[in-house]
């Protein structure tokens, strides 16, 4: 039983707030934390094409105190972050009141969670816990978990936004009302970086949505 919510929240002292700031086009997933040796350790996937800019943002970032790179792929990066503020994203003692937590994303300025609660009770603790130190506190979706959580699949904003733009120019009509040619044109951007972001996202969608139990060789 329980419920699915989706909550954003904001705060300048939250990890990693100023470069969510910065590089809103960039989409950061937080992925998990440890304390050692009194340091907060976070490790964080970006999904970007391009981490120069991104990281220079990371080293500025007053809530950040150490940064390192450790692991690069096609379209994403894991940085291992030294959290330098008291304030957490999902506090501990949520743990108490039986929230888990699906996915951790960066979008509009703050941290967007998704997390199963098994009542009102723990929206209410997280709430308050929230509110006692001024973290901006929305509900942007609530509904019973009995609807099947269909949405495992991840989408960076760049790859959201070239499906959305595709779709609704005609890309995907046949005949096609629009070219990929001018589809860089609108969106400012190289053919051959539409051609991958489109390709990226229908793989990611594909992914998530074909059936677990078909393997590839049924369909060799």
């Amino acid at each position: 039983m329980g419920f699915i919510a989706e909550i954003h929240l904001v705060h300048d002292e939250l990890p990693l707030a100023a470069t969510i700031e910065r590089q809103s086009s960039v989409t950061l997933r937080y992925e998990y934390e440890m304390t050692t040796d009194d340091r907060r350790i976070q490790f964080v996937s970006a999904f970007d094409d391009e981490y120069g800019a991104l990281e220079e943002t990371l080293a500025s970032d007053p809530t950040v105190s150490e940064l390192d790179c450790i692991a690069t792929f096609e379209n994403r990066a894991i940085y291992r972050i030294v959290v330098d503020t008291d304030l957490q994203i999902v506090p501990a003692q949520c743990a108490e009141y039986g929230l888990f937590v699906f996915t951790v994303t960066s979008a509009n300025g703050g941290w967007v969670i998704r997390a199963h609660l098994p009542g009102r009770d723990a929206l209410t603790a997280f709430r308050k816990w929230c509110r006692d130190r001024e973290i901006s506190f929305r509900v942007n979706q609530l509904y019973d978990s009995s609807v099947s959580d269909d949405r495992a699949y991840f989408l960076t904003e760049r790859q959201h936004e070239i499906l959305t733009v595709a779709y609704y120019a005609g890309y995907f009509e046949v005949p096609r009302d629009v070219t990929q040619d001018a589809l860089a044109e609108r969106l400012d951007i190289s053919d051959s970086a539409v051609s991958q972001r489109l390709r990226r996202a229908i793989s990611e969608l594909i992914t998530a949505t074909l059936e677990n139990n078909c393997t590839p060789a049924e369909y060799s």
